[in-house]
């Protein structure tokens, strides 16, 4: 609805503008005519054949086409055409705003706006401004503005009417130094390869490039084709090739384009480095949190180690000191003392070092298809000898024939940890393991109906050693889980446990892995 409002609006202030155009008195016997510089390059000028040229005759014709106005360009040379406008001889032309000349002739709304620039020779060291002009000979064309203000400063004044000779002689050693507008400094230097001038801005008042005209009627139309042709970015459209010469007339909607983007920049800005503050603080935490559990970590595994080699020395200090004193029986005793606490340290210090492989770098998978019921009943006649007396080991599945793609040492390292950790705590009952495809990928768990987990330990049951009450079993330190764990992390599976008290435990895992199963 409101793209709908805006186009009538357009058209409607449109037929305005050709209305106005049309009662101005303008016809193609009466034309408007236009009074064009013959050497305002390269805003409007002539060439060879006398053809009008330049930047104000385009955009002059768009304007005249869409106001529906005739005309017809009239040269002349700079001087004469103020001259003209005041004068009626001409109808319109495009002049610097004048405030000494507000009140005799009428201006538009400025089109774009000129910045001065002082043209200097290179090979002078010293720098051009207004604070170190005094006593420099300067050639600038007839501005009041501009002679104002160097005559305060006491400089040596030539005005000049052909600004292109005024360069090209700075260039060879005549003046110090040129004042004119940006765009007719650049334009110049590079039309007549000026390279041994330089230019720099000054700080003048930049100055209003217009439309004028004794008729305020046109000088109205015009302003308000003017707004439209902004609006839409005709006068960048034809203005656009010296606009970083003369430093433009950029429409409003750029403005607010920009505007926009510097705010949506410093959204994105104040977005990202906010989740980079909320990152680093919580990669602080973690890291607080890695030094905590290391110091715990290493707590555990002293005490770990502590015990068995306190126990071998002990028992070593015994038989070396009783040494053909100790009764047979008793001596046999703590040799077997010696050797079970020897292979329990042998124990600990073999899974420490598969933990620290297993965490410390990429594993190598090497994935082979296998026939996974076989595979698992071959672990079930394994595991026989470590089953207490009455407890039963059974193999369940939904599937009859099972074909996956695994590596088959860390698939064995992993069940076989969870069935004899089982084994280890169920004196009775059952043990079920279990194994289906489940969300794309191989879901095996192993339920005891033994002593169950106790519940504080539950929560880190796979990061035992990192817990100051650290559960290690009587035989072995306990560290099967978190190499579990380790291996399940490095192929992105899932790891869990299910336990009660008093009535067993269920220990699972989830891998994405390629299965077959046959009917």
């Amino acid at each position: 609805m409101s793209k709908k409002l805006l186009c009538i609006i357009i058209f409607f202030f449109c037929g305005l503008c050709i209305q106005a155009g049309n009662n101005l008195g303008f016809s193609k016997q009466k034309p408007l005519i236009f009074g064009l510089d013959t050497d305002y390059a390269p805003l409007e000028y002539v060439d060879e054949d006398g053809m009008p040229k330049g930047y104000d005759v385009e955009f002059a014709r768009e304007l005249m086409r869409r106001l529906d106005i005739p005309f017809t360009f009239q040269p002349n040379k700079w001087e004469n055409i103020s001259g003209d406008v005041m004068t009626g001889r001409v109808d319109l032309a495009m002049m610097v705003y004048s405030p000494y000349r507000k009140h005799d002739i009428c201006y538009s709304h400025a089109v774009f706006r000129l910045y001065y620039q002082i043209v200097y020779r290179v090979d002078d060291l010293e720098r051009f401004d207004l604070r170190n002009l005094e006593g420099k000979e300067i050639a600038f064309m007839k501005s009041r503005p501009v002679s104002d203000t160097l005559s305060k400063i006491g400089v040596k004044m030539v005005e000049t009417k052909n600004l292109p000779k005024a360069m090209q002689d700075l260039s060879k050693g005549k003046y110090d130094a040129v004042i004119c507008f940006r765009y007719q400094a650049n334009y110049l230097m590079e039309h007549y390869n000026l390279m041994n001038l330089k230019a720099e801005d000054l700080t003048l008042m930049a100055r209003e490039y217009c439309f004028v005209s004794k008729n305020k009627k046109l000088i109205d139309a015009i302003d308000m084709e003017l707004q439209l042709m902004e609006t839409d970015g005709a006068i960048m459209k034809y203005y656009g090739g010296v606009a970083s010469w003369f430093g433009g007339n950029i429409p409003d909607w750029i403005f607010f384009l920009f505007g926009g983007l510097v705010i949506l920049f410093m959204l994105v800005f104040i977005f990202y480095q906010h989740k980079t503050q909320n990152k680093l603080f919580v990669q602080m935490k973690k890291a607080q949190q890695n030094e905590r559990l290391k110091t715990v970590f290493l707590a555990n595994v002293s005490h770990a180690l502590r015990t068995p080699l306190n126990a071998i020395i002990g028992f070593s200090d015994v038989l070396r000191e009783g040494a053909g004193m100790l009764p047979p029986e008793d001596e046999k005793e703590l040799l077997e003392q010696v050797h079970k606490n020897g292979r329990q340290l042998a124990y600990f210090v073999d899974e420490l070092l598969q933990l620290s492989n297993y965490e410390g770098s990429e594993l190598q998978f090497n994935r082979t298809e296998i026939d996974l019921p076989q595979v698992l009943h071959e672990y079930e006649e394994e595991m026989a000898r470590y089953l207490k007396e009455g407890v039963i080991l059974k193999v369940t599945s939904p599937h009859d024939t099972c074909k996956v793609t695994v590596d088959s040492n860390h698939l064995r390292t992993v069940v076989m940890h969870f069935l004899r950790n089982a084994a280890a705590h169920t004196t009775e009952g059952q043990i079920t393991l279990f194994y289906e495809m489940r969300d794309g990928g191989l879901f095996l768990s192993v339920k005891d109906t033994g002593e169950g987990v106790p519940k504080k330990l539950q929560k880190n049951i796979f990061g035992l050693l990192s817990e100051k009450e650290t559960y290690v079993q009587s035989e072995a330190p306990g560290l099967g889980l978190s190499i579990c764990k380790a291996i399940i992390d490095q192929i992105n599976g899932k790891i869990g446990l299910e336990s009660e008290e008093g009535k067993g435990s269920t220990f699972w895992f989830w891998t994405p892995c390629k299965i077959e199963i046959q009917p």
